[in-house]
């Protein structure tokens, strides 16, 4: 019985460490694409999207590092990783925004948007 256990554990390990690396290569493809969008249309909105992408390629390198490992204190120390950064990400929405709103600023059409309307 005890064979059976480990079989799985190792099974669910490497599906695990697949599905992490296929989410980091996904999200390194995302944040390249979001970032030539945010700077072309210089939204703010873009590049926090692009932002949250950026905190999730370090949340999987968090959980990938997690995976690697076991102990209690490690996983804590992952969450905590990623509570920091999601943190991080919301108080730059919030200082962008603010300035977005206190001086009125409005985001220019990205190329690939004006390109449709012609």
């Amino acid at each position: 019985m005890t064979e059976v256990r480990e079989i799985s554990r190792e099974a669910l390990l490497r599906r695990g460490f697949a599905l992490e690396y296929a989410t980091l290569g996904w999200n390194v493809v995302g944040i390249v694409v979001l970032a030539v969008a945010a700077v072309s249309a210089r939204s703010v909105a873009l590049a926090g999207f692009g932002l949250d992408s950026l905190i999730e390629i370090g949340a999987s390198t968090v959980v990938i590092w997690g995976l690697s490992g076991t102990g209690q204190a490690r996983q804590k120390a992952a969450l905590r990783l990623i509570g920091v950064g999601f943190g991080l990400l919301a108080l730059y929405l919030l200082v962008q925004s603010t300035l977005v709103l206190v001086t009125g600023f409005h985001p220019h059409h990205s190329p690939s948007a004006s390109a449709g309307r012609r």
